[in-house]
């Protein structure tokens, strides 16, 4: 397949830029997600796996070597951390040192919709324990795990592709207008256990996005009688609706469309932020992982 002979520097078109989206919006294809991924940023066949664990809870541990634009240093390892239940998200962090510590050093996150995808490096600080044997691992995550800023990244809107400043300026703004919506969120009374990304998605989207939906599903706050409507990305919003239900701080995000368009172009990404400390307390466990390769 034209996939896998993808090489950096590859100028990737046609046929691939159609059926690379429909991988990365695919949870529960993680394998396809992490190949998609390297082969948007062209490394495929610059990270060498040299071991991979696996654990209880969909917890898998790989080790790798990566080759660096650095002439005097050519190779490095690095450890990549991951969950089954976020197939889009990978820990990086140093191998362990003597005494087994590795230190966390960023998130690489990549995720699609229909028309595109987000990639992103968040930079991060902890530290866990990891002892490597023969045929198997121990992993002991702690906390805290800070998060600090998104460091480089790229975004594919249709046939668009921004990179660069340009790139991280947007991700750096959509990065606050999704820790703003999470933190709405989780003020929110009653709240479920989500049990993936879609579930997510059928509870949240009536009640942030009540004209998208069937009548049968929007909320008992809606109403459409003697309501005021703006315009945004070609949606007729209830301003009514939106002050009532919505802090002010959100209110110019649902009434321009901007978080329609975050909804439609980032949908594991915020399903990312708003399960985040769950995610943080499930790698902070210990585990006993299996050498499986």
């Amino acid at each position: 397949m034209d996939l896998l002979m993808h090489k950096p520097g590859m100028k990737i078109t046609g046929w691939l830029l159609g059926i690379l989206p429909l991988f990365l919006v695919c949870s529960s294809c993680a394998t396809l997600v992490e190949k998609a991924g390297q082969v948007l940023e062209g490394s495929l066949f610059v990270e060498k796996t040299l071991g991979v664990y696996r654990g209880a809870e969909g917890m898998e541990i790989r080790y790798v070597q990566v080759k660096t634009r650095d002439p005097l240093i050519k190779k490095i390892e690095k450890m990549v951390v991951s969950l089954k239940a976020y197939p889009g998200a990978q820990l990086w962090t140093s191998p362990p040192d003597e005494a087994g510590r590795v230190f966390l050093q960023e998130l690489r996150f990549l995720g699609g919709s229909y028309t595109g995808w987000n990639e992103f490096t968040l930079d991060l600080t902890g530290e866990a324990l990891l002892i490597l044997q023969r045929n198997s691992a121990l992993w002991r995550g702690q906390e805290p795990i800070e998060r600090v800023q998104i460091s480089r990244g790229k975004i594919r809107r249709e046939q668009k592709r921004l990179v660069g400043e340009e790139a991280l300026t947007a991700l750096r703004n959509r990065y606050a207008r999704i820790a703003a919506l999470t933190e709405w969120m989780h003020a929110q009374e009653d709240l479920p256990d989500f049990a993936g990304q879609k579930d997510f998605g059928a509870y949240w989207k009536p009640l942030l996005m009540p004209e998208l939906v069937g009548p049968k599903k929007r909320p008992a706050g809606w109403t459409a009688e003697a309501a005021s409507w703006v315009r945004g990305e070609a949606v007729l919003w209830n301003q009514d609706y939106t002050e009532k239900v919505f802090p002010e701080s959100l209110w110019g995000l649902r009434n321009s469309g901007a978080l329609l368009r975050d909804w439609e172009e980032a949908l594991s990404w915020i399903y990312l932020d708003y399960q985040w400390d769950k995610l943080i307390r499930g790698i902070s466990q210990e585990y006993i992982l299996t050498k499986i390769k």
